[in-house]
């Protein structure tokens, strides 16, 4: 699972052991952001594998447990190794991995860790300085602590469902709320577990000692969801993020969308006047304020979107960009890949894996 560039050691982790014993997105995506800075990253999986690689997408479609274009982007510049941890043997393993680890993360079952003796009381003891990380839906504790989960649990029951998608709808009771798209709960407590996790390294450069850290996804997700739960707090009733307030942030155009957000600024309106050249309704003197726009966006936002039918996205963000109005493209995946940005920054590499040839 080693890309061919250069020695993890290079990297700004370089100087940190990291055991992953994780499936699928969450787990893996946490000891990712470690192998990506340079630690050196040993990935254990069961006998059958990593569930990630029964899934796409692979070349030609044609399911390959060595090719998962999923497995092997959560798995670049690891190394990896294959452990019964049911069987003494196995699992004796995983604990001398353990002991010399800076940080362990692991995804199994709350119950799992006493009965494996792979908890952290038992793992401490040969390691006092290890930062054990376990990701879970419900985390260790708590009355949902054996349920399971996936992405789309964690999403819904975190609150975020119900405010997705943001300033767009008019008539909720119509509208259900949506399914996020790409495991987003999964990946977000990702980075929770790693964030969490480089913290908890900081911590033990101070005071010497190491730590369990439980991650939650449904506790991650929540964390979105700030301003309905502060005005929960203050007494408030909350205002529901999805209920369109006034005008979108995303609008149509002639192919695609774009985000375009002009009303809420009058010297940004003042400038999309211009953009559109100028026509009679938009220079009226009942939407040169904010407040006017406000009052009147059932009148301003179908004129609008009437004149970026008329232009493609690129158009419209070379104009906006011209005039300094907050504007950009929503790109498609092919869009993002061919992006002049990403390709001056070198964000997408090239890599060499074994079976599966090059992949980007």
């Amino acid at each position: 699972m080693t890309a061919e560039s250069g020695s993890a050691a290079e990297g700004a982790l370089g100087d940190l052991r990291v055991v992953e014993y994780a499936q699928g997105v969450t787990g893996p995506f946490c000891g990712k952001a470690f192998a990506d800075l340079g630690a050196d990253v040993v990935k254990v999986e069961p006998l059958g594998g990593d569930r990630s690689r029964t899934h796409g997408p692979f070349p030609g479609d044609e399911p390959h447990p060595e090719k998962s274009g999923r497995f092997l982007y959560l798995n670049t510049n690891k190394r990896g190794v294959a452990l019964d941890i049911e069987s003494r043997a196995g699992g004796e393993v995983l604990r001398e991995l353990a002991a010399s680890a800076d940080i362990v993360i692991a995804d199994l079952p709350p119950t799992a860790y006493a009965e494996l003796e792979l908890d952290y009381e038992t793992l401490s003891a040969r390691n006092p300085g290890l930062i054990m990380v376990c990701t879970s839906p419900f985390g260790l504790s708590g009355p949902y602590r054996d349920y399971q989960g996936t992405a789309f649990t964690a999403f819904h029951i975190g609150g975020m469902g119900r405010e997705t998608p943001y300033n767009e709808i008019t008539d909720s009771e119509a509208y259900p709320p949506l399914v996020d798209g790409g495991d987003q709960a999964d990946y977000l407590t990702g980075w929770t577990a790693a964030i969490m996790a480089l913290i908890g390294v900081f911590h033990r450069g101070t005071y010497g000692t190491g730590q369990l850290l439980d991650v939650s996804a449904m506790e991650a997700v929540a964390g979105m969801t700030r301003m309905p739960i502060a005005s929960i707090g203050y007494g408030q009733e909350p205002k529901i993020s999805r209920e369109k307030a006034n005008f979108p942030w995303v609008m149509p155009c002639k192919d695609g969308h774009v985000s375009f957000a002009p009303f809420l600024m009058d010297h940004w309106w003042r400038a999309v006047v211009d953009m559109m050249g100028s026509p009679d309704w938009a220079v009226s003197e009942a939407f040169a304020t904010t407040m006017g726009r406000v009052q009147n966006a059932d009148v301003v936002e179908p004129l609008t979107v009437e004149w970026l039918m008329e232009h493609t996205k690129q158009e419209i963000y070379e104009m906006a960009l011209a005039r300094n109005v907050a504007c950009f493209p929503v790109n498609t995946m092919e869009e993002v890949l061919n992006s002049r940005q990403y390709a001056a920054r070198d964000f997408f590499v090239d890599v060499e894996q074994g079976e599966a040839g090059t992949q980007r």
